[in-house]
């Protein structure tokens, strides 16, 4: 986008997709911004003083708008639904009701684009100041905040992001994020795409037992983008089979690459650890079907992508090995490489990106970028 490349991006995400849809577009007057930001600011401090709810807002802060200010009577609630499936203790009261007055207030901007770019902003006050969670590299729970200084960040992150707006602004939309399944890239691409794909560069789920979908949850509730655990069921559904918490059992990615004897033969050695072990528990009876629904459902997308490449196209694919399961070494690239081959993709190289310490082993694991050519 920053070097003026036409470029399409696919998320299943719903989160993850709604960030990248506004990080995207640029095409917002930064005066209604402000503006906007303003009614916002003044909004707050109203509903916040009719509530009674204290926020730590310096007395010097103010931003002008020319917008009337709305004091939010009736404070947004999550449904019982949505409170099951925030994990417990990820957040506290008090920050909780302040996000949703914040909510509120956004809420009731009419201009969608402009509503979406400060719905953004309060993810980030969620994630960053209202949540009792951290990363470290799989989402945890901290230690609970009492309360939180809401609008100060608020405020100071949306400016931030005004900024950022003005200076890659470059008049034009030339990206398209589109919510949905990479596996299949007919359903994503065959309506919106003019021309041929040139270059890809991405970088897949890993093979291990992150729950990406819980990385984003606490976010993707307060703000709607799941409403029940059939809404969190079916975005599952349209990820890449990567951990233990979306493998169903309907599923049949595995299928697709059950003439790979280096993938059974990795498959068959988790399961035979785990039969030795006496490993039982439901999401260890999954470990060996990971792996196979995993590089089925990459074995997908190469299949479905080939059409929209252009000839001589190039991609990188940045994997990481895993050793998640047992300790069972899991040579990514290596395995995506022989399958990108057997569609007629030619393998350049595969470049070592960088290693990391495994978490269960503390070993260094090689996380590298897998470059394909379309023949």
């Amino acid at each position: 986008m920053k070097k003026g490349i036409e470029n399409y991006g696919i998320e299943a995400n719903r989160m993850a997709y709604f960030a990248s849809k506004v990080k995207t577009t640029l095409d917002i007057n930064s005066y209604e911004l402000n503006d906007t930001l303003g009614y916002i600011f003044h909004s707050a401090k109203l509903s916040f003083k009719y509530h009674k709810i204290k926020d730590n807002i310096p007395y010097f802060f103010d931003i002008e708008s020319h917008q009337v200010p709305k004091i939010i009577e009736t404070i947004p609630d999550l449904t019982s639904d949505q409170l099951k499936i925030i994990p417990a203790g990820f957040i506290s009261d008090k920050p909780l009701l302040k996000i949703l007055i914040l909510k509120g207030i956004i809420e009731s901007i009419e201009d969608v684009t402009i509503r979406d770019f400060f719905c953004l902003s309060l993810a980030n006050l969620i994630v960053k100041k209202g949540g009792n969670i951290a990363f470290g590299p799989e989402i945890y729970k901290t230690k609970p905040k009492e309360d939180i200084d809401a609008l100060n960040y608020f405020v100071t992150n949306s400016l931030q992001m005004i900024r950022d707006l003005e200076r890659f602004r470059n008049g034009r939309t030339i990206t398209t994020i589109i919510n949905g399944d990479s596996r299949d890239i007919r359903k994503c691409l065959n309506s919106e795409l003019e021309g041929k794909i040139d270059c890809i560069i991405t970088s897949p789920p890993y093979p291990n037992e992150k729950n990406y979908t819980r990385s984003t949850r606490l976010e993707s509730v307060i703000l709607g983008f799941i409403k029940d655990k059939n809404d969190l069921r079916m975005m599952k559904e349209n990820l890449l089979r990567s951990n233990s918490r979306n493998i169903f059992v309907n599923d049949s990615d595995g299928n697709y690459v059950k003439s790979f004897d280096s993938i059974e033969k990795i498959a068959d050695e988790i399961e035979d650890k785990r039969i030795k072990l006496k490993k039982n528990s439901g999401f260890e009876r999954q470990y060996h079907k990971i792996v196979r629904h995993y590089f089925g459902g990459l074995f997908l997308h190469f299949k479905s992508l080939k059409p929209f490449l252009s000839s001589n196209a190039k991609l990188a694919y940045v994997v990481g090995d895993q050793m998640s399961f047992f300790q069972t070494h899991i040579p990514t690239a290596d395995l995506l490489g022989e399958i990108a081959a057997s569609l007629g993709y030619r393998v350049s190289e595969i470049e070592l990106w960088r290693t990391r310490i495994a978490t269960a082993t503390k070993l260094q694991i090689n996380e590298n970028v897998l470059v394909l050519e379309n023949m």
